[in-house]
């Protein structure tokens, strides 16, 4: 069995890029041979790892949408494949991808990332992606073989849409690895990401000055980098707050991403949407209890009571912060196993890479229906 992906394993990319280089390396290992066709990107990033199979087409001569008239020859130069399996929307490479799939009269699936929510068609372009569902895309998705997405809210947004082909929900994978555990008794509230107005990073610091009675020797620490005029915003506000104690890193990585994680007590994801949410893995794989907004996919929180899923509000984010404050260094630790437990149990590489695996199977060959793949 030979998949071909197109899409990116640019560091720069994010959770995505991440989520797709670890399915790769879950897939081959289990003798299912996966590469990836993605654009050279010279200077501008950093390859997530060289440990799987890479072809790379020439430089986008439209950056917009991808646009590159040789794209769909480096398709075909990559070599043949059972399944085609395009890694987002909107962009040129899905389109020729499904043109040359058609061409091979091979099956293809497309996997949204996350493009398909309606907060994400009306965050830029709006008119350019309308105008794509309407002249292409829609068109795409209801030929597709199946449409990948990672969790039933973003199904159901794709259902939303008029999407009426197979729909198989598999999260993203998480690679287990050891982690340094919390070595002092500091309460510390994280937040890890791209800092950006969409991931409402501002509401975890009102819920820090609401809570000024409480906060008295712990630290609100904002992990990442991003949109220096967002980030010039909040600490204006912190300023204006006198907030003393909520701190700043900009983007690490490596020993110093380690152990700035090991030493939060819980980690919050505030946005208003999320298709999947990677972060919340990070942490949970960790053993640091999590707070999400219902904007993400994470019941599992509420389910297995390792952190908390709740309004997009800022009522409810200050609420589910000051529960946190109120917990014991132990009830936390308590939470934090249970996180670990769901992880395990879920979304580990070799779990996903299974189930993407019994996907490809059926699409080829035929029989049961798996279990996580839904019809209209």
């Amino acid at each position: 069995m030979r998949i071909l992906y197109t899409g990116t394993l640019n560091v720069n990319a994010g959770g995505p890029a991440f989520s797709t280089y670890h399915t790769m390396k879950g897939l081959n290992a289990i003798g299912v041979k996966t590469e990836l066709l993605g654009f050279e990107f010279g200077n501008n990033g950093k390859l997530i790892g060289t440990d799987v199979p890479m072809h790379f087409a020439k430089r986008s001569c439209v950056p917009v949408i991808g646009y590159s008239p040789s794209y769909k020859q480096s398709i075909r130069e990559c070599g043949e494949f059972d399944i085609y399996q395009a890694q987002g929307v909107w962009q040129y490479n899905t389109y020729a991808l499904v043109d040359v799939a058609r061409e091979k009269h091979k099956p293809y699936i497309i996997t949204p990332r996350g493009m398909l929510y309606p907060q994400a068609i009306k965050n830029g372009k709006t008119w350019f992606k309308k105008l794509s569902l309407k002249l292409r895309l829609l068109k795409d998705l209801n030929q597709a073989a199946c449409v990948h997405v990672t969790c039933e809210d973003e199904m159901n947004y794709c259902r939303d849409l008029g999407i009426t082909s197979p729909i198989a929900v598999i999260p993203n994978p998480v690679k287990i690895e050891s982690h340094p555990e919390k070595k002092d008794k500091v309460f510390r509230l994280g937040y890890l990401g791209r800092v950006s107005k969409r991931k409402n990073i501002e509401s975890l610091i009102y819920a820090w000055d609401a809570l000024k009675n409480k906060i008295t020797g712990a630290e609100l620490v904002i992990i990442g980098g991003g949109d220096e005029q967002y980030l010039q915003f909040l600490k204006d506000e912190c300023n204006r707050l006198k907030l003393d104690n909520v701190r700043f890193t900009g983007f690490i990585s490596g020993t110093e991403k380690e152990d700035t994680l090991s030493s939060i007590s819980v980690l919050a994801m505030p946005s208003e949407f999320e298709n999947f949410g990677n972060v919340i893995v990070e942490g949970l794989v960790r053993g640091i209890p999590c707070i999400a907004t219902k904007g993400a996919p994470w019941k599992d929180l509420a389910d297995y009571h390792c952190g908390w899923w709740v309004n997009y509000s800022q009522k409810e984010i200050t609420s589910a912060v000051d529960k946190a404050l109120d917990l014991s260094a132990e009830e936390l630790h308590e939470m934090g196993e249970r996180g670990k437990r769901l992880v395990m149990e879920k979304y580990t590489i070799e779990a996903v890479a299974k189930q993407m695996k019994q996907l490809y199977s059926w699409l080829l060959n035929g029989g049961e229906i798996p279990r996580f793949v839904f019809f209209k």
